[in-house]
């Protein structure tokens, strides 16, 4: 029965974080085992997702964190093609190249025995991180050439590609990534009884708390509309370099028994599934699990947010600056029977990410 199974490598240069590893790490606990033999590569070893990675497929990595003179080999020193033939696991049908820049390049040079796709998580069209890893755009281009097919997360991402890259021949296709939308229903069935301040609304988010999400913004309309006497609370979930600032606005505006900063909490949908409504500043793949657990979203406008709740059926959009939420919030709880209307879109909208439909195709794209 093994020998039928079909052999499929991800390479990956970290499971470290980010969307990639993320999304690596679901696909391999959904994966129909009785179909497909997976092994995960990683250049780099470690990261937060490792564990789960080892647990379900087989696992190697070339680099561990003290192997300076082998570093130098793998990413200065050797033929790729030769680092290829040494440390990538040999005599796949299908080899994925998980993420962009590195882990691309050097799977482009494994010849033309497997099926080989490369997947794209990244605008590389405004953020063309992955120039500093080739020599020039040429270099890059032809290392897409040599698969068979571009795979990229979101409609945005398929179009910036093709604008970087018009000189890439092959299929460049969209498949969105798997969403582990069984483990959030199945640990928010714990709802927190914790006691907590009793409120009209209560507001949840969770996303990096970086400079670029500019939760201050959110803050900042939480604390006018409470001066407003508006009934609202607000639960923030995440962690990053602004969790300081944030939490010393918190104190020194005196909204601590209105504004709590969970930080990187292990079971935030414990708590989100409690809320009234999810609040999302800019684009994150955290409103998915808002809309899983059926929460109604209120979204800072942006064309990235726009595809990935249907072009505003799935969620209120507000102008996107800190008087879009202020408004956006006050209309909302304002208007219990609006709100009502998006919490059911919202809850459609999240049956959409059922983990079992979202396996479908990339099944059957390895399969081919």
């Amino acid at each position: 029965m093994s020998n039928s199974k079909r052999k499929v490598l991800f390479l990956v240069e970290s499971l470290e974080g980010g969307d990639a590893a993320k999304a690596l790490s679901t696909l391999v606990q959904y994966i129909d085992k009785t179909k497909f033999d997976v092994t995960v590569c990683s250049i780099n070893s470690g990261g937060k997702y490792e564990s789960v990675i080892r647990e379900n497929v087989n696992y190697k990595t070339i680099l561990s964190e003290s192997g300076g003179m082998k570093r130098k080999m793998v990413y200065k020193n050797l033929p790729l093609s030769l680092v290829y033939k040494l440390y990538i696991p040999q005599g796949n049908d299908v080899e994925v190249a998980c993420t962009e820049g590195f882990a691309t390049k050097l799977l482009s040079h494994s010849g033309k025995k497997s099926k080989k796709y490369a997947w794209v998580h990244t605008d590389l069209y405004k953020n063309h991180w992955t120039k500093e890893v080739y020599s020039d755009l040429k270099e890059e281009t032809d290392a897409y050439n040599h698969y068979d097919r571009i795979i990229c997360v979101a409609h945005l991402l398929q179009e910036a590609f093709k604008k970087r890259f018009p000189d890439v021949k092959q299929p460049v296709d969209v498949i969105h990534d798997p969403v582990d939308s069984l483990s959030v229903r199945l640990k928010s069935l714990n709802a927190t009884n914790e006691t907590e301040t009793k409120v009209g609304m209560r507001i949840v988010t969770q996303g990096r708390l970086e400079a670029q999400n500019d939760y201050g913004r959110l803050l900042r309309a939480v604390k006018r509309l409470i001066g407003e006497g508006y009934d609202i609370g607000l639960w923030m979930f995440g962690d990053g370099s602004e969790q300081g600032i944030l939490d010393h606005y918190v104190r020194e505006n005196d909204l601590q028994e209105r504004v709590k900063l969970f930080g990187p909490h292990p079971n935030p949908y414990r708590y989100m599934v409690k809320g009234d409504l999810f609040v999302c500043t800019s684009y994150s793949m955290s409103v998915i699990n808002a809309l899983i657990l059926g929460l109604p979203v209120l979204a800072a406008d942006g064309p990235e947010l726009r595809e990935l709740l249907k072009n505003g059926e799935s969620a209120f959009f507000t102008d996107n600056n800190e008087t879009g939420l202020y408004d956006g919030i006050k209309k909302l709880f304002d208007n219990p029977a609006l709100l009502k209307q998006y919490r059911q879109k919202g809850e459609a909208r999240g049956w959409d990410f059922d983990i079992e439909a979202l396996m479908v195709p990339i099944e059957n794209l390895l399969a081919q």
